[in-house]
């Protein structure tokens, strides 16, 4: 039995080993016919090439003269023609026509009478597309010549550059491929020129029959139906040929041993083969298991490194709630391996009774759970138990906490949003229902304080002729000094309303959050501190805006700006004990910076240090029975930080609260006067 596996096996691989020898002899084979097409057509091309060049440097020499004769173009033209022997014929046809002709070799032929195998025609339009395009042109010649006619368009010598004539050259096919192809090895190859943009019939230039013998009659078809044909386009002159070579039946080649693969299937090898390819098997199985290995080995590590480094806390814990493995402590959690270890004592105390319920939940009914926890310092954390199958059965949970802290901030922030958002279409249509009866109470008032001061000398002269009477239950005294005075206080308090109203429409505009806008800062301040105006009388009988006469312009939102001030003069009101209390609002220009400096300054109650390490931490807040939320200053912080500045907060219980924004100046800055005190 063993011996027929050994002989089955040596028969095989000897087959085997006789095919690859095979299909490399066939593949050398057509390789080398590869390099003997290239090698025949560099020839054909470079003999091409050269020709033409050689009719350009003769067209050069021709310009460099500033007469012509018969004899001597002749021997001119004779000695290119020796030299390059696929050169049949030259012509030089001067632009006055082709009466002045002349002509060497195989042109001069045919233009004669006898032969009229090409017309003067066919080279005056040769020569006129040369001339107009004033570059080397190109002609296939029809018929049975197998030519290539070139024409070279040469100056005209003198301080003009005119153009003097056309040199046309006469490419003979067959003389051509022979003087090129004559120094290679006859192999048994045929080549085909054609010319691709002709038609099929006009295309064809010539065809160059080996040396060694071909079938002319059947050598169209065979260059079209052989599939080991070679292509190479070429561009000569204006026009773009291409050439195509085939074997014949008499292509010789050069592969030797073709036998090779008979005698590999020879009885003294068999046993060596075949000892070779178990050989061969056994270290390809080695060599499978190792790669098997080391991408197991690569599987595992990748697997580690997500693991590891994902942004969630993973844990895989037992029914009993023991870690099995965890990517990375809680934090908080104490440092040493929580391998082992109960994975409720390792959480926060909080979580520990929702952790525990879930998590037999899940064991329970093998679906997962999840819930959501807070911690102390103000983070949000989603908690997840997946359970973990084995043979049908739940023998692990997975547990993936997520910190959502972001997510809740964004959350709120949208709906606080959308409540602004609210409150602003609704302040929009109330400050326009105000500007209607306030702009009657202007013009009314305006009117009658004009009508009042014509009838002031009538009431004066009424007064000195009937002495004293009442109007509107005052003395006609008293009413003439006091009511201008009481239609001027009407005419201000319509004004500050149409203020307070402009504010508004100002802060309910739609906030496209772009940070592009010219700021003009002094605005920005009295806009919000007009705003804050009823909180004001409400907390404090001394608030401030200390604004110098010029500030710079920034470059921001104006209403996020807005914002910002608006929260910070809120949270310094609100800080005051009483009423005695002052709130200061300045502005000034850090002279080395660039960088504008907007301070708040209250004499409130001051922040604990513990509460002022957390102060910009989102949703942290000392004020929950008030409504707070904890979100103002950490919005503040982050418009502030969107304007490329920075807030900083300096507190001392029981002595006040200083709040300081620094943003940076839109241009070149200049450190203002002093500031302005008087009120907004």
């Amino acid at each position: 039995m063993q011996l027929s596996v050994l002989l089955l096996a040596g028969a095989l691989m000897s087959a085997l080993a006789a095919g690859i020898v095979h299909v490399q002899v066939t593949e050398h084979q057509r390789m080398e016919l590869a390099w003997v097409c290239d090698d025949h057509m560099h020839a054909l091309r470079k003999g091409l090439v050269d020709t033409v060049g050689a009719v350009e440097l003769l067209a050069e020499v021709l310009g460099s003269r500033s007469s012509l004769d018969q004899e001597w173009f002749r021997r001119l033209a004779a000695s290119v023609r020796q030299r390059h022997p696929g050169l049949v014929g030259l012509a030089w046809l001067p632009q006055q026509g082709p009466q002045d002709l002349l002509a060497d070799g195989a042109l001069a032929a045919a233009l004669a009478p006898q032969d009229a195998r090409l017309g003067s025609g066919t080279l005056s339009a040769l020569a006129q597309s040369a001339l107009s395009s004033r570059s080397t042109r190109l002609d296939v010649h029809p018929g049975d010549m197998e030519a290539l006619l070139v024409g070279v368009p040469v100056p005209r010598q003198g301080p003009g550059g005119d153009w003097g004539g056309t040199l046309i050259g006469l490419l003979g096919f067959q003389a051509l491929s022979r003087a090129a192809i004559g120094l290679l090895e006859p192999r048994g190859i045929d080549l085909l020129l054609e010319d691709p943009g002709a038609s099929p019939e006009a295309g064809r230039i010539g065809l160059y029959v080996s040396r060694l013998g071909s079938d002319a009659a059947r050598a169209e078809t065979r260059r079209r139906e052989a599939a080991d044909r070679h292509r190479e386009t070429f561009r000569l002159a204006d026009r773009g040929l291409r050439l195509s070579c085939t074997p014949t039946s008499h292509y010789r080649s050069a592969a030797g041993f073709s036998g090779a693969p008979w005698l590999l299937l020879t009885g003294g090898l068999a046993l060596t083969l075949v000892m070779a390819g178990l050989v061969w098997s056994l270290v390809a199985q080695v060599r499978e298991r190792q790669r098997m290995e080391q991408a197991l080995r690569a599987s595992e590590q990748r697997l580690r490194v997500v693991f590891s480094q994902s942004p969630d806390i993973m844990m895989t814990v037992n029914e009993r709630g023991r870690i099995m493995m965890v990517n990375r402590p809680w934090p908080k959690a104490p440092e040493e391996s929580a391998i082992g270890r109960n994975s409720a004592k390792i959480l926060p105390k909080g979580l520990r009774k929702w952790y525990r319920q879930a998590l037999a939940r899940v064991f329970a009914s093998g679906s997962s759970d999840r819930f959501q926890y807070s911690a102390t310092d103000s983070s949000c954390w989603q908690v997840r138990i997946v359970p973990l199958r084995n043979a049908g059965a739940v023998d692990a949970a997975m547990v993936i906490a997520t910190d959502v802290t972001e997510h809740q901030l964004l959350e709120a922030q949208a709906i606080r949003s959308a409540r602004l958002a609210t409150l602003g279409v609704l302040a929009a249509s109330v400050a326009h229902e105000i500007n209607n009866p306030n702009n009657a109470i202007q013009f009314n008032a305006t009117v009658l304080k004009r009508s009042f001061d014509d009838l002031v000398p009538l009431l004066r002269r009424r007064a000195a002729d009937d002495g004293g009477f009442l109007v509107g239950g005052m003395p006609i005294a008293e009413a003439i000094d006091g009511l201008p005075a009481m239609l001027a206080s009407v005419l201000r308090n319509s004004q500050r309303i149409q203020g307070i109203v402009a504010s508004l429409e100002q802060m309910a505009r739609h906030d496209p959050g772009e940070y592009a806008a010219s700021v003009d800062l002094t605005q920005v301040l009295r806009s919000a501190y007009s705003l804050v105006q009823h909180q004001v009388q409400r907390c404090t009988d001394h608030c401030e805006l200390l604004l110098p006469p010029v500030l710079p312009t920034l470059r921001g939102n104006p209403q996020q700006l807005e914002q910002v001030f608006i929260n910070l003069l809120l949270n310094a009101l609100q800080a005051l004990p009483k009423r005695a209390a002052t709130v200061r609002i300045t502005a000034d220009v850090v002279a080395d910076g660039g960088v504008v400096r907007i301070a708040v300054i209250d004499q409130g109650c001051g922040i604990d240090d513990a509460d002022l390490a957390k102060i910009f931490d989102p949703f942290y807040t000392t004020r929950i029975e008030e409504g707070g939320t904890g979100l103002g200053l950490s919005i503040c912080r982050r418009i502030v930080q969107n304007h490329g500045g920075t807030i900083e907060i300096a507190s001392e219980r029981g002595i006040g609260t200083e709040v300081s924004v620094r943003l940076p100046v839109a241009g070149p800055v200049s450190v203002p006067g002093p500031p302005d005190a008087g009120p907004p």
